[in-house]
């Protein structure tokens, strides 16, 4: 058991998974939302979001946009454009990412929520290279990752929170964090607690959280598919529940000295402050950056060489009190050597559809990593080892340039390659072909070809020719649905569905023809409709009789 207060304090962060509304009203009192729009930002501006941002941040509400890691295609998991690697989920995230800042940035939107992140170092390196990326792209942006589960301790330097519970009461109340979470910064992690269905639940839930050492917490009634996507009837008494005692600050801390200058990064330390428990770095004004503990030290990076930067820290106690800003110094980095990097050379398209274009170019040898901007704007920011990147989301029929520029390790840039500029071709046809399916023996096979990138692959699958049963969609009453790499069965009413354990249904998806293998179980000759939905116009097939 961690030996945390239950006086501490506790930030109701919730994942806000429904439109802007009335409910969306009632979380200025929370401390972290994320906002979903369509698993991640969509493609188009939405006004609605706008506002709802703008006036979260107006209470003082950090606001996060939703991205998905897919676990670096770890499971299967596949992007819009139906790669695997983890190079091409980091490009699509960075993407993401991107997109929500073009879209929202100067709304008030306060960072990213990056779901569905493994939990072993195997992983780590690609998600600590993802978080340091958005955080030099997008200064003082806030970073959550999910992994729902708890990490290896290699985990502790990436993101400014962890969720590491992700799960039921029933499951919570026997929980235990792992081990190297005792005495951190209770502010470092998050849970989730659904299926939580009294207040008295509820307040035995923030108890425990509370003793776990999560800083930020949730709890719902609301169970899965979705239970994310209301909020309790003893939401009020919620937030009663998270407030703490203890409401005086910890003492301001004196002004850090730097240990060590690089070009780009500086590392600090400060005298420790009494009851503090975790520490944020200001720096020109902005917080760039925590403590992944207790130590009065950190390491402040991508900074521009030879730079003056305006530094400071605030103290955060275990009840979420935090200080006066400490006093300001300047430091400088050091300048950058002489020679920048030449030029990334041969930029090119190496594939061009409707949607998406692949780009590639030459190495660079004493690169560190490379920028790849679209019209301008910096889009992604890759290690010194890629050298091709698939880039999605683009209008079919749209006209695009690039460039790429190459960093070495002290920060010096090459000359741009390009610009580069490519025009996507029209679709031609249906955005879903060659639907069909069939039963063979055990098994049943569903097979259609996507010619647009869609975050979300579906299959409604109607064994039972009722569309008065199951999930009412284009004439169906769909009692299954595959959707991307998962199977489940529909309940209750509405938008309601199962995880079905055991099969991973994904077999293919290979030039853009996705094949899907489920269990026959009782099914015999029945009816199926494919669908697609997210960052292109939403599809439907015709309805394919299977059997």
């Amino acid at each position: 058991m961690l030996a945390v207060s239950i006086a501490s304090g506790q930030g109701i962060a919730v994942p806000a998974y429904f439109y802007p509304g009335p409910l969306w009203d009632q979380l200025d009192q929370a401390s972290v939302v994320v906002a979903n729009p369509f698993s991640g930002p969509g493609k188009d501006f939405d006004p609605s979001y706008a506002a709802a941002i703008r006036r979260a941040r107006d209470k003082g509400v950090t606001v996060l946009g939703y991205v998905a890691t897919g676990y670096l295609g770890s499971t299967g998991r596949a992007t819009r454009l139906g790669e695997t690697t983890d190079a091409a989920w980091l490009a699509q995230a960075q993407q993401d990412v991107a997109t929500w800042y073009r879209l929202y940035g100067e709304h008030g939107l306060g960072g990213v929520f990056l779901d569905e992140v493994q939990n072993v170092c195997q992983y780590a390196g690609t998600y600590r290279w993802l978080d340091r990326s958005v955080k030099s792209l997008h200064r003082g942006a806030f970073t959550v990752i999910n992994p729902g589960i708890g990490t290896e301790d290699c985990y502790a330097d990436i993101g400014d929170v962890s969720l590491t519970f992700e799960g039921t009461y029933e499951t919570y109340r026997t929980w235990q964090p792992p081990d190297w979470h005792r005495g951190r910064d209770p502010r470092r992690f998050w849970h989730l607690v659904h299926a939580t269905s009294t207040a008295e639940q509820m307040a035995d839930a923030m108890r425990l959280g509370k003793e776990r050492g999560a800083g930020f917490i949730y709890v719902t009634p609301d169970v899965l598919a979705n239970p994310w996507d209301t909020l309790p009837d003893y939401w009020e008494s919620e937030l009663a529940a998270a407030r703490s005692t203890d409401t005086r600050p910890p003492g301001r801390p004196p002004a850090p000295v730097a240990l060590a200058r690089a070009s780009t990064s500086l590392t600090l330390a400060w005298p420790p402050v009494r009851d503090a428990v975790g520490y944020d770095v200001y720096v020109d004004g902005l917080r760039v950056t925590g403590t992944a503990g207790r130590t009065p030290a950190v390491t402040v990076r991508d900074l521009l060489p030879g730079a003056r930067h305006t530094v400071a820290v605030r103290a955060r106690d275990a009840a979420g009190n935090t200080s006066e800003l400490g006093r300001a110094v300047q430091i400088s980095t050091r300048a950058a050597d002489a020679a920048a990097p030449a030029a990334p050379a041969n930029l090119r398209p190496s594939q061009v559809k409707v949607a998406s274009v692949r780009l590639a170019w030459d190495a660079v040898a004493d690169a560190a990593s490379y920028d790849v901007a679209l019209d301008g704007r910096t889009l992604l920011r890759l290690p010194a080892g890629t050298t091709q990147i698939p880039v999605s989301g683009l209008t079919p029929g749209g006209t695009y340039t690039f460039t790429v520029t190459a960093r070495d390790a002290s920060g010096n840039l090459s000359p741009a390659a390009g610009p580069l500029t490519v025009t996507t071709p029209l679709p031609s046809g249906e955005p879903i072909t060659d639907a069909s399916g069939s039963i063979e023996g055990d098994t049943v096979t569903y097979r259609a070809q996507y010619t647009l990138p869609f975050d979300f692959h579906h299959v409604y699958v109607d064994l039972d020719a009722d569309a008065a049963t199951g999930f009412g969609v284009q004439g169906i009453g769909a009692d299954y649905l595959i959707e991307n790499g998962w199977y489940y069965r529909h309940t209750g009413t509405g938008w309601n569905w199962t995880p079905v354990e055991g099969p991973s249904p994904l077999v293919s998806s290979a030039d853009d023809l996705y094949v899907w293998r489920v269990p026959r179980g009782d099914a015999g000759p029945h009816r199926v409709l494919f669908h697609g939905s997210g960052s292109s116009p939403e599809a439907y097939s015709t309805i394919v009789e299977v059997g």
